[in-house]
Parts: structure tokens; C-alpha cells; sequence
């Protein structure tokens, strides 16, 4: 007779928690995207027929479907300048998101062109077609030996074209 009260409750039981309705505690949201390769102490270079014009070195690389995110990186780029003279520009950065042509930099940025420019910002854009550099933060830095601050800065990599807003340049007088 135990047996089967136990079954018989059982049975209810069952019955009544089929047709409770049960919430979906997984998350629609919360899908993340998972890295295809993962690279540390990484070294990239860009070869062309004439040499080796862009490295790109950084701590740790996350290549992901549709971007690159590095951390603790530079880019380097090496060309000829309009008077046929190698520069060297190098853009250092926390944290560098690659996609497609479009090189974003964050947290402490650093760009330097050989001795003729220095600048320091929190953000810098770098388009590698057009070759141009972008921001919309405030920057510092030195130019030739003589300081420059301002705001969206605009460099054109290929004309030496720059322009700011809002920019205080402070000329060394002694030199």
C-alpha cells in the first residue's frame, strides 16, 4: 500500500512540474566572441617588392573574424620622404584595434617621426591607404624643437600636411 501512495505521488508530481513553466536563465546577450588565434610576443611584417615598409610588434595579439586587438604595441612604418630620405614613423599604444586599413589606437599614444615630431595622446587613428593619422582628443607634443598642443589633429603622412584645432604652438626663440 506504500508503494503505492509513493508511486501515485510520483506520479502527480511529475504531472503538475510538466506544465510549470520553466524561465530561459540563458542570456540572448551574452554571446562573446571568442578569438580564432592568439599570439604573444608577436612580430608582423608588411614586405612589398621594393622592402619592408610597416612592422607591427606587440604583447599580445587577439585575432578575432572582423579585427585584430593588440595590446602593448607599435607600428612601425619606414618609406622615403619627398626628398628621397628614409623616415621612420612609430606609433606606440596600450591598446591597438585593427580593421581592415584602419589602425585605431588607445591609452597613451605615442607618435614619432625621427627627430622632426613628437606627439602624445590618448587616441590616434591611422588609415594606411590614404595614409593619414586622425584624432579627436587633445594632443601635446614637440615639432622640430618647438612645442605644439591642440585638438583634432590631422596629419597627412604623404604631403607633411598638418593641421589642428584649437592649437597653441610655442616657438623656441634661443635656437
Amino acid at each position: 500500500m506504500a508503494i503505492r501512495a509513493f508511486v501515485l505521488i510520483l506520479l502527480v508530481l511529475s504531472v503538475t512540474s510538466y506544465f510549470i513553466p520553466v524561465k530561459n536563465i540563458v542570456k540572448k546577450n551574452s554571446e562573446q566572441e571568442i578569438p580564432l588565434l592568439v599570439f604573444n610576443d608577436s612580430t608582423m611584417y608588411t614586405l612589398t617588392t621594393d622592402s619592408m615598409n610597416r612592422i607591427v610588434y606587440a604583447k599580445e595579439v587577439f585575432r578575432f573574424k572582423e579585427r585584430d586587438v593588440m595590446h602593448e604595441g607599435a607600428l612601425t612604418l619606414k618609406k622615403l620622404d619627398k626628398d628621397n630620405n628614409y623616415v621612420t614613423d612609430v606609433l606606440y599604444s596600450d591598446v591597438i584595434v585593427k580593421r581592415a586599413d584602419i589602425y585605431k589606437f588607445f591609452k597613451n599614444v605615442r607618435f614619432r617621426r625621427d627627430n622632426i615630431i613628437a606627439l602624445d595622446t590618448d587616441e590616434l587613428f591611422y588609415n594606411v591607404k590614404d595614409e593619414v593619422v586622425t584624432n579627436t582628443l587633445p594632443f601635446n607634443g614637440i615639432y622640430n624643437n618647438n612645442l605644439i598642443n591642440g585638438e583634432n589633429l590631422y596629419l597627412d603622412m604623404k604631403s607633411y600636411y598638418m593641421k589642428s584645432n584649437n592649437t597653441h604652438f610655442e616657438i623656441d626663440m634661443k635656437k
